[in-house]
């Protein structure tokens, strides 16, 4: 169903466990809270192969707000917004966002100048933690993923000033009606098969659909997984290719696990 418009290699391993980068984010979440700017490098984390470089830079901006890179984070509205741009539309899509130059941004919705750890520590402001009984799994594994839910946004402003909100899942066109039913859990990525960096910031995958376990959010069901090319943009939704959006990561306020 389409909605009214929007206004104008190496196969994936198996999620193995908790990256090697919580630690280091976790102490640089305690040096924010206690009213420090903080600086840190981040120097445990794992350094991106791919898309930008994590800036290393977190500062406070008042009121539970902070900024990571070109991402504000709101710790007591339980969101957090960054600027992303329209990058692919009638392609076969299997993720939503991925970092700028990412391995798999041919296939990825949006895209955005932000690292893999930058992403990943911003959803930790929020409280979220990657659920302790998630199995392994591999990428279009049918099975459902577990994880804390959050909700996704696409804010586009016209011409006039108006600010048109989409849900993630509305600017999907795949003819099925699971396309209006996704729920996004956290999932935190994983090491990197290779090494112990990140594996989102090697992979650059960010947001996606087809239980990639390299991702920072997943779909819990999947979508277009078994049908390559049945997922696209929604053309009469989306501006065109390269216009900049805002996407809006929240925590529902009766946020729970997919069990």
């Amino acid at each position: 169903m389409r909605l009214a418009p929007f206004l104008t290699d190496h196969p994936c391993r198996a999620l193995t466990k908790v990256p090697s980068s919580r630690t280091a984010a976790a102490f640089a979440i305690v040096a924010l809270l206690a009213g420090a700017t903080c600086s840190i490098a981040l120097a445990q984390s794992p350094q991106p192969a791919a898309g930008p470089a994590a800036s290393g830079l977190m500062k406070p901006l008042g009121g539970e707000r902070y900024q990571i890179g070109k991402i504000i984070v709101d710790r007591k509205a339980k969101r957090f917004t960054l600027p992303a741009r329209v990058h692919v539309i009638d392609k076969p899509l299997e993720y939503l966002l991925t970092t700028t130059g990412g391995m798999k941004e041919y296939e990825s919705l949006l895209e955005a100048d932000v690292s893999g750890t930058e992403f990943n520590l911003a959803c930790i402001l929020l409280g979220l933690e990657r659920d302790g009984s998630l199995e392994p799994y591999f990428q279009f594994s049918n099975k459902p993923v577990k994880g804390p839910r959050v909700e996704i946004e696409i804010l586009k402003t016209t011409a006039d000033g108006k600010v048109v909100i989409k849900s993630a899942e509305a600017l999907f066109d795949s003819g099925a009606k699971e396309v209006e039913q996704v729920a996004w859990v956290y999932v935190g990525s994983q090491k990197h098969w290779q090494d112990d960096r990140f594996a989102a910031d090697v992979t650059g995958t960010l947001i996606g659909f087809v239980h990639d376990p390299n991702t920072i959010i997943e779909s819990v069901m999947g979508l277009g997984i078994g049908a390559y090319g049945s997922v696209n943009g929604n053309s009469q939704l989306l501006p065109p290719v390269g216009t900049e959006v805002e996407l809006t990561i929240s925590v529902p306020a009766s946020t729970g696990n997919n069990k």
